[in-house]
């Protein structure tokens, strides 16, 4: 069995304008997994993840817990937890928190690859 427990999995932090701690999880080079990979993102109150899109990899966002904003494409939606948020690829995504505590968000990719670039780095721009 492949596994991963987040408070021993040691978080890439990103400078800013975009600070954020994200945690890779599940992914084919540390837990072989195949198809897919899955992470953490964490943003402090009143922090941004940096306005992006992946090539070819679709990822979906689970909130579980704070609250702010999604961004996908063109469409802007207020989150809780509980949300789910499909971001294809090719659209550019983004992340605000704009509540008084830590937005925290399960991220998965399919497939994998994107994540790589936060393996064995501790910190810098994402």
């Amino acid at each position: 069995m492949q596994y991963s427990i987040e408070s021993q999995v040691e978080g890439f932090k990103a400078l800013p304008p975009y600070k954020r701690t994200l945690k890779v999880l599940l992914c084919p080079q540390v837990n072989h997994t195949r198809n897919l990979s899955l992470g953490l993102t964490i943003l402090e109150p009143g922090s941004v993840s940096s306005p992006h899109s992946h090539g070819t990899e679709d990822e979906i966002w689970y909130v579980l817990s704070g609250t702010g904003e999604a961004k996908v494409g063109e469409e802007t939606i207020q989150i809780a937890e509980g949300t789910a948020i499909y971001c294809p690829p090719g659209q550019s995504h983004q992340l605000i928190n704009k509540g008084k505590e830590d937005l925290r968000v399960l991220w998965a990719f399919s497939p994998p690859g994107f994540e790589t670039k936060y393996l064995g780095r501790k910190g810098g721009e994402a």
